[in-house]
C-alpha cells in the first residue's frame, strides 16, 4: 500500500513552539484521514528547526463508494393537489442529482417522507490529500504568526518549500505563491541545496546524507549520548539531561555535535546554582559535575558542553573559543554582583523593597512581606507549631523577598530565592531559614518538587496564596490559555504542598483567604473595578479546588469518591480532613461491608431530599422495624458518638455498620412517607438523625455508580 509525505520547510522555527506544532500536525493528519474514511497503518510527525513533516504509512489508495439514505421533506408538502411535485421535492431531488421519480416514500417519525438513495463515489487518496494538505498547514497553532512577502498566508516563520508525495506522485496544491513538489532542503551550512525525493520511503535517509536528522528522537539520543561520553572523558557526570534543556537543544539543531569548553577555576568559588543558571538558562550549555560529590554547593568541574549544529573539524576551535568568551564574560558579571551584594546585609535592604512595586493596586513588596509575616503568625497560632519552626517561619517571612532588590537577582531573575539563601547563610542565619528562603518559590516548574522542609512548605504555601488572591482581587485571573502571572502553576504548587507536604496539618486555606481579603479590601474598594468580596472568594476557592480535584484524580482516586467527599463542606477549610475521609471511603469501597454501608447511606440521603426535623418521639412509632432501629441506633451509635469531642470518621462509620441490617429492614417494612403527617415527620426525623453521621463523612448519594458496580 502507498505512503504519503507532507513536509513544510521554513525559516528557523522558535524552539519552544516546535513540539506542540509537531504533535498537532500528527493529530490533524490522523483526524483528517479518519474523517475522510481513508484507512492507514500509522501516522508519524517529525520536525527540525527548519521543517515540520508527517509521514503516513500504508494508506488506503481510494475511499470506498458508499450509498447513504437521506431523509427529505414530508410527502404531504412535496406534491400539489394535482399531483405535481412542489419546489421542496424538486429542490431536494436536484440537490443529489436525482429526479423526483427516483425518490422513494417511507414513513418516519409518524409521517411519510421522501427519501433519496445517494451514492457517494470514493475519491482517490491523492485527491483527498490535495484537499486536506493546505487545511492542515493553516490549522497549525503558533503564538504570534507572521505574514511575509505579498501573500496573506500566516505561519510561525516564512514557508520556503512544501513536499507533498503520494508514493512517487506529487500531490499538487498551492499556498499563496508556493506550490508543493518533491524538493526538500538539507542542512543550511553543511549540505545546502535542493534534494529531490523519489518517494516518502527515502525521506529520512536522504536527509541524513544531507546532514539532517529529521526524527527528533534520533537527535535527542545523539545529544544525550554525546554529552554523556564527553562528560565521562572529562572525569565527570553531565547535569540537566532530564530537564527542559535537552528538549530545547533538540529543537535548535538538525545535526547536533557536542563541543567541550572550559572556564577559569576561580569561578568555582561561586555557588553551583549560579554557574548552572548562567550556563543553562542563558547559554543552553550542559554543566559537568564531579563524580564524587562534596557535601556543599560546589561540585561542578570547570567545563561545559555546548551542542553545535556543525560537526566540521575546522569549525570546532572557533565554536569552542566563541562560547568560552561568552561564558567568561557572564561568569565575571555574576562573580562581581555576588560579592558586591554581600557588602549590604539582607535586613538593610528593606527600604529598597518598600520602593519595589509588587502589583499596581496592591502596593509594594514591602507590604507583601508584611502580609507574609501576618499569615505566618496565623499559622503559628492555628497549627500550634513548635517554637523553633515558629521562629524560623516568621524570620523567613521577613527575609525571603529581600534578594529581589539585589544586583544579582536584577541581572539573573531566575535566581530569586537562591540568592537570598546564599546571603542569609553568609550572615549566619540558621540552616532551616537558609533552606526555606531557597525553596519558597518551589515548585518553580512542572518538573520541580515541593520544598522538602516544613518551614519552606509553609512559607511557599502562603506566598503562592497571597499571589493568587491578590491578582484575582485585581481582576487578573487567567482566561482561556492566557495566564501571564502563572497563577495556574502557583495554585497547583499550593495544592501539591498541601497534599504532599502538609497533609497531616489542619491548615485552613479558607481562613487565610478571608484574612488576605481583609488586607486587600481597603486598597481596592475605591478603585474603578470595585471589590466584590464574595465573588472574589468564590472564584479563588473554585480555582484552587479544581486543581485539588485534578490532582486527586491523577493520584488514582475515583471521581465519585472525590465528589462525595469534597461536596459536603468547604475542602479548603482543612485539606488534611479531606484526605482522611478520602482514604477511608476508598478503603471501604473495596469491601462488601463498606458497600452495604454505602447503599444504606445512599438510600437515606436520597429519601431525605427536602427539609426534615430531628426530634424523634418514641410514642409515634407503630412498626416493630422502626422501634428496633431507633433503639439500637440511639444506644449503640448516637450515645457513643455524642461523647466524642473530635471527629473520628472511621469510628463513626464502623458504628453505623452495626445498624445497616436494621436500616434495610426498616425500608422493607416501613412506609416512610406515611399519610399520617406526624408519623411521616417522625420517621424522617429518625432517618435525619442517622443521616447527619453519614453526611459528616461524605455525600453518599454521589457514590451511586460505585454502589451499582459493587452490586454487579
Amino acid at each position: 500500500m502507498p505512503d504519503y509525505l507532507l513536509e513544510i520547510g521554513t525559516e528557523e522555527l522558535p524552539a519552544a513552539q516546535i513540539n506542540e506544532a509537531q504533535a498537532k500536525l500528527e493529530q490533524l493528519m490522523a483526524d483528517a484521514l479518519k474523517f475522510n474514511s481513508l484507512a492507514f497503518d500509522s501516522v508519524k510527525a517529525m520536525s527540525t528547526p527548519r521543517r515540520l513533516a508527517v509521514l503516513v504509512k500504508n494508506v488506503q489508495a481510494k475511499q470506498k463508494t458508499t450509498t447513504n439514505r437521506v431523509k427529505g421533506p414530508k410527502v404531504q408538502a412535496s406534491f400539489a393537489a394535482d399531483g405535481k411535485p412542489t419546489p421542496q421535492a424538486t429542490g431536494f431531488a436536484g440537490k443529489y442529482g436525482l429526479t423526483v421519480e427516483q425518490l422513494e416514500k417511507e414513513e418516519a417519525g409518524g409521517a411519510e417522507h421522501l427519501f433519496a438513495n445517494v451514492t457517494v463515489v470514493g475519491k482517490p487518496a491523492q485527491v483527498v490529500f490535495q484537499e486536506i494538505g493546505p487545511a492542515l498547514v493553516k490549522q497549525l497553532p503558533f503564538e504570534r504568526p507572521m505574514c511575509w512577502g505579498s501573500g496573506e498566508m500566516k505561519f510561525s516563520r516564512p514557508i520556503r518549500w512544501i513536499v507533498s508525495l503520494f508514493d512517487e506522485e506529487v500531490v499538487e496544491f498551492q499556498l499563496d505563491n508556493l506550490k508543493s513538489g518533491r524538493i526538500t532542503q538539507g542542512h543550511r551550512i553543511l549540505s545546502p541545496g535542493d534534494i529531490s525525493l523519489k518517494d516518502p520511503g527515502e525521506y529520512a535517509d536522504k536527509l541524513k546524507n544531507a546532514k539532517v536528522l529529521v526524527d527528533p528522537e534520533e537527535r535527542r539520543k545523539a545529544i544525550r549520548d554525546g554529552v554523556i561520553d564527553r562528560a565521562r572523558e572529562l572525569g565527570g557526570d553531565a547535569r540537566q539531561l532530564g530537564g527542559s534543556l535537552l528538549d530545547e537543544v533538540v529543537n535548535l539543531t538538525e545535526w547536533p555535535h557536542p563541543v567541550v569548553g572550559e572556564f577559569g577555576k576561580e569561578y568555582l568559588e561561586l555557588p553551583d546554582t549560579l554557574i548552572e543558571t548562567i550556563m543553562v538558562h542563558h547559554q543552553r550549555y550542559f554543566p559537568i559535575e564531579k563524580k564524587t560529590k562534596n557535601g556543599d554547593d560546589n561540585n561542578l568541574l570547570p567545563y561545559f558542553i555546548t551542542i553545535s549544529n556543525n560537526d566540521r573539524k575546522e569549525a570546532q576551535a572557533a565554536i569552542k573559543q566563541g562560547n568560552e568568551r561568552v561564558i567568561k564574560a557572564r561568569l565575571a558579571d555574576g562573580k562581581f554582583f555576588y560579592f558586591d551584594d554581600q557588602k549590604t546585609k539582607l535586613s538593610a535592604r528593606k527600604e529598597d523593597l518598600d520602593k519595589l512595586t509588587f502589583q499596581e493596586g496592591l502596593g509594594s513588596y514591602g507590604e507583601k512581606v508584611e502580609r507574609l509575616v501576618m499569615l505566618a503568625g496565623l499559622l503559628v497560632d492555628t497549627l500550634s507549631l513548635d517554637s523553633n519552626v515558629a521562629m524560623c517561619l516568621e524570620r523567613t517571612a521577613k527575609l525571603c523577598k529581600l534578594d529581589l532588590v539585589s544586583n544579582l537577582v536584577r541581572e539573573l531573575p531566575e535566581l530569586q530565592g537562591y540568592v537570598g539563601s546564599w546571603y542569609a547563610k553568609k550572615e549566619g542565619e540558621p540552616p532551616e531559614i537558609v533552606a526555606a528562603i531557597s525553596s519558597h518559590y518551589a515548585p518553580r516548574h512542572t518538573d520541580d518538587k515541593i520544598p522538602y522542609d516544613a518551614v519552606g512548605q509553609l512559607i511557599s504555601a502562603i506566598d503562592k496564596l497571597d499571589n493568587v488572591v491578590g491578582l484575582f482581587a485585581l481582576g487578573k485571573k487567567p482566561s482561556g490559555s492566557s495566564d501571564p502571572y502563572a497563577l495556574r502553576r502557583q495554585a497547583q504548587g499550593l495544592v501539591d504542598i498541601l497534599l504532599q507536604g502538609l497533609s497531616s496539618k489542619a491548615l485552613s486555606v479558607s481562613s487565610l483567604i478571608d484574612r488576605l481579603l481583609d488586607e486587600f479590601e481597603p486598597k481596592l474598594k475605591g478603585c474603578k473595578r470595585g471589590f466584590k468580596r464574595d465573588e472574589i472568594r468564590s472564584e479563588v476557592n473554585d480555582f484552587i479546588v479544581q486543581r485539588l480535584k485534578v490532582k486527586l484524580l491523577e493520584g488514582g482516586m475515583s471521581r465519585e469518591i472525590i465528589d462525595a467527599v469534597l461536596s459536603i463542606k468547604d475542602p479548603l477549610a482543612d485539606v488534611s480532613d479531606v484526605l482522611k475521609r478520602l482514604v477511608l471511603i476508598e478503603s471501604l469501597a473495596k469491601t462488601e461491608e463498606g458497600l452495604a454501608l454505602f447503599r444504606v447511606g445512599n438510600r437515606i440521603g436520597r429519601i431525605l431530599q427536602g427539609p426534615a426535623g430531628d426530634e424523634v418521639l418514641d410514642s409515634l412509632f407503630s412498626e416493630d422495624a422502626e422501634k428496633q432501629l431507633w433503639a439500637k441506633f440511639s444506644k449503640e451509635v448516637e450515645e457513643v458518638l455524642t461523647k466524642e469531642t473530635d471527629p473520628d470518621y472511621e469510628k463513626t462509620l464502623k458504628l453505623l455498620t452495626k445498624v445497616t441490617a436494621e436500616i434495610d429492614v426498616f425500608f422493607e417494612k416501613v412506609m416512610v412517607n406515611d399519610e399520617d403527617e406526624k408519623k411521616r415527620a417522625n420517621r424522617r426525623a429518625l432517618l435525619n438523625r442517622i443521616h447527619k453521621h453519614f453526611a459528616a463523612v461524605a455525600d453518599f448519594p454521589k457514590l451511586q455508580p460505585i454502589i451499582t458496580g459493587g452490586q454487579s
